[in-house]
């Protein structure tokens, strides 16, 4: 039978730097062999960063001929009286609120900006806001055509009063 090889305290030390020195080594070895090929995500980041800059001057770049149509279908919206719009000032206003919801969805050049995604709510609030416009007109069109209709059945109701006071007169008239 063999003995048990006991191993002193400095021995033990040397042994277990030399386990974690060959696993480093080992881990280095195999990393070089799997990762030769492997491109890395950061060598890309300028590329992406260019481009991103690139979208956002697109972007910039659109949205100065957008401010034209968006101040324009605002400014036309805003100048609505009590009085319900002429069909055609409708008719434009409406193209103005379309054409802020498919400004950037139409043309030849695609911006994937995420501010774009802010003109269809625009254009909600632009209709939103000539619904209300409209809903204002035809109120006070119904409450200016319900004046006119109580005065003229006041008149009405006058002219029948004074009708019945002069017939209860003439009766009592025939009756004295």
């Amino acid at each position: 039978m063999q003995g048990h090889i006991s191993l002193s305290k400095t021995e033990k030390q040397y042994q277990f730097f030399y386990l974690i020195l060959m696993l480093l080594v080992a881990l280095i070895f195999l990393g070089i062999i799997f990762l030769k090929d492997f491109q890395s995500p950061f060598s890309d980041e300028d590329v992406i960063s260019i481009q991103k800059l690139d979208d956002k001057a697109k972007f910039d770049q659109k949205q100065k001929y957008s401010f034209k149509i968006m101040d324009s279908t605002y400014n036309q919206i805003r100048h609505l009286t009590n009085k319900m719009p002429e069909a055609f000032v409708e008719t434009k206003i409406t193209y103005g609120i379309n054409d802020l919801v498919n400004y950037y969805n139409t043309g030849e050049t695609t911006v994937l900006d995420i501010r774009k995604d802010a003109y269809p709510q625009i254009a909600l609030f632009y209709k939103m806001y000539f619904d209300d416009k409209k809903t204002i007109a035809t109120v006070t069109e119904d409450t200016e055509k319900f004046k006119k209709q109580f005065e003229d059945c006041s008149i009405g109701f006058r002219e029948k009063r004074n009708q019945l006071f002069q017939r209860n007169n003439e009766l009592k008239a025939r009756t004295q």
